[in-house]
C-alpha cells in the first residue's frame, strides 16, 4: 500500500444512522454492512422518528437508513423536518409497504434510494 491509497490519503469515513422501531431490523442492517470495507461507520441508532431527528442534530450522520412507518415521526416526516433544518443528509428508506404514494413522497423530498423488506444484503451494501 502506497502513501496515496487507503487510510493515508486521508479518507473521510462516512458517518451512518439508522432508525427503526423493530430492534431486530437495526442489528439486520448493521450485521449486513460491512461498514470498514465501505468507508462507513454506525455513529448511532435511532428507535422513533423523535429521537432519530435529535440523534441527526447531534451527530450529524452523512447517511440516515429509517423505515418509512416508526413512532413519533415517520420516515416521511423526518427526511421533511430535516431539509428544513437544512442538514446536508442523504436518506436510504427502508419499507414494507410498496404503495407508490410513499416512494413519490420519498422522491420529492429527495431521498437517495427507497429500498423494500426482506432487506437483501447486495441490494443494501451497493445502495
Amino acid at each position: 500500500m502506497t502513501k496515496e491509497s487507503g487510510q493515508s490519503r486521508g479518507k473521510i469515513m462516512l458517518k451512518v444512522l439508522i432508525a427503526d422501531d423493530e430492534e431486530k431490523i437495526c442489528q439486520l442492517i448493521e450485521k449486513l454492512i460491512d461498514w470498514q470495507a465501505l468507508d462507513m461507520k454506525l455513529s448511532g441508532v435511532a428507535n422513533n422518528g423523535i429521537e432519530a431527528l435529535e440523534k441527526i442534530e447531534a451527530l450529524s450522520p452523512d447517511v440516515v437508513i429509517t423505515d418509512i412507518r416508526m413512532p413519533g415521526y415517520d420516515g416521511l416526516d423526518l427526511v421533511k423536518k430535516t431539509r428544513e433544518l437544512n442538514v446536508g443528509v442523504e436518506f436510504v428508506i427502508i419499507s414494507g409497504y410498496r404503495h407508490f404514494e410513499y416512494a413519490q413522497t420519498a422522491i420529492k423530498y429527495g431521498v437517495s434510494d427507497y429500498l423494500l423488506k426482506p432487506i437483501k444484503k447486495q441490494e443494501l451494501t451497493e445502495t
